[in-house]
C-alpha cells in the first residue's frame, strides 16, 4: 500500500519543520511539500538523506489549505498512491502512532465506506482531548475508534480516491473549516469519517491558549476572526451538508466566542472590523479570501 504525506507552509518554523520531515519520512514514501507563499527556492531546508521522498511545490502565494491539498492528492493519485497522511506545520505524529491508526484504518475500510481517519488531539502543553461529536460505535468493531462528525486535517489519514470523488476540499473555506466541512460532505456521500482514540497528535492550535474550567480557549491573530465569523455562518445557514445538531453548536458558541475574543484579547478594533468584515462577505456571498486577501498577500 503506497502511502504519502501532504505538509502545508506558510511562513514555517524550518527547524521543526526539519525535525518533523525526519520522522514522517520513516512512515511516507513521498512527501509533498506544499509552499503558499512567494519563495524562489526551497534548497537546503530538510535533511539531505530524504531529498529523493520530498517534492516542493511552490504556489508564490497563499492559495489556502483547500486548494494546496487538492493539488497535492491529484498528484498524488497519478502516481499511484492509495493513501495519504494531511499535516500543517505545526503537528507531529510519531511512527508508533501512525501506526496504530493505520492498522485501524485498514481493519475498518475493508469493512466499511471510510474516508478518513484522524488521531485524538494533544494540545503542546494540554492534555489529551477526549474525542467529539462521536455519532455511534456500534458500526465499528474495534473499541479505540469512534465514528465521529469531524476531525481537523492535521493527522487526516485518508483514502485518496474516495476523497476526491467527492470533490476533495472545498476551496471556498480557505482556512477555517476545510477540514470539518469536508468531514460533513463525506457523511452527507455515505462515507464514515473515524477518529483513533490510542493514536495521537501533537498539534499548535492559535497563537495563545486560555484555561476556563476544563475548557480551553484557543486565540489566533485577528484576521482570523474574518474565517470565524463568515465561514461559521455558511456551515450553520448555507451549506445543506452540516449535520443539525452541529448547526445547534456553533449558532450558539459563535456570539460568545466573539464577545470573549474582544473582552480577552487585544488589538479590539482590529478584531471588530474582520467580524463587521466578516458579515459583510458572508451576506454578499464573498468567499475564499474575500475581503482579507490584500492582507495576507502583504503578509
Amino acid at each position: 500500500m503506497k502511502i504519502c504525506a501532504c505538509i502545508t507552509l506558510y511562513h514555517p518554523n524550518y527547524e521543526k519543520l526539519r525535525r518533523n520531515l525526519s520522522q514522517i519520512s520513516s512512515y511516507c514514501e513521498k512527501i509533498y511539500l506544499l509552499v503558499n507563499e512567494k519563495i524562489a527556492t526551497f534548497d537546503n531546508l530538510y535533511n539531505d538523506q530524504i531529498n529523493d521522498q520530498i517534492e516542493v511545490v511552490l504556489n508564490q502565494k497563499n492559495i489556502g489549505l483547500s486548494a494546496a491539498f487538492n493539488i497535492a492528492l491529484k498528484k498524488a493519485l497519478k502516481e499511484n498512491f492509495e493513501l495519504a497522511i494531511l499535516f500543517d506545520q505545526d503537528s507531529i505524529l510519531s511512527v508508533e502512532n501512525f501506526k496504530l491508526m493505520q492498522n485501524e484504518f485498514t481493519i475498518l475500510r475493508s469493512k466499511y465506506p471510510v474516508v478518513c481517519i484522524g488521531p485524538s488531539l494533544r494540545v503542546y502543553g494540554n492534555n489529551l482531548e477526549t474525542p467529539k461529536w462521536i455519532l455511534s460505535r456500534k458500526i465499528v468493531n474495534i473499541a479505540t475508534v469512534d465514528s465521529v462528525k469531524n476531525i481537523i486535517i492535521s493527522g487526516m489519514l485518508l483514502d485518496i480516491e474516495a476523497a476526491l470523488s467527492i470533490g476533495g476540499f472545498d476551496t471556498s473555506f480557505p482556512v477555517d473549516f476545510c477540514d470539518f466541512f469536508f468531514c460533513y460532505k463525506a457523511l452527507s456521500h455515505g462515507f464514515y469519517v473515524l477518529k483513533s482514540r490510542d493514536a495521537f497528535i501533537q498539534h499548535e492550535i492559535g497563537n495563545s491558549n486560555m484555561k476556563i474550567g476544563k475548557a480551553t480557549i484557543h486565540f489566533h491573530a485577528p484576521y482570523r476572526n474574518y474565517f470565524l465569523v463568515r465561514d461559521t455562518l455558511r456551515i450553520v445557514f448555507s451549506c445543506k451538508e452540516t449535520p443539525f445538531s452541529v448547526r445547534l453548536r456553533y449558532l450558539f458558541f459563535l456570539p460568545l466566542r466573539m464577545v470573549l475574543f474582544i473582552i480577552m484579547l487585544d488589538k479590539k478594533k482590529e478584531r471588530l472590523h474582520m467580524y463587521y468584515l466578516g458579515l459583510k462577505d458572508f451576506f454578499q456571498k464573498k468567499y475564499g479570501f474575500g475581503s482579507v486577501a490584500n492582507l495576507l498577500e502583504a503578509n
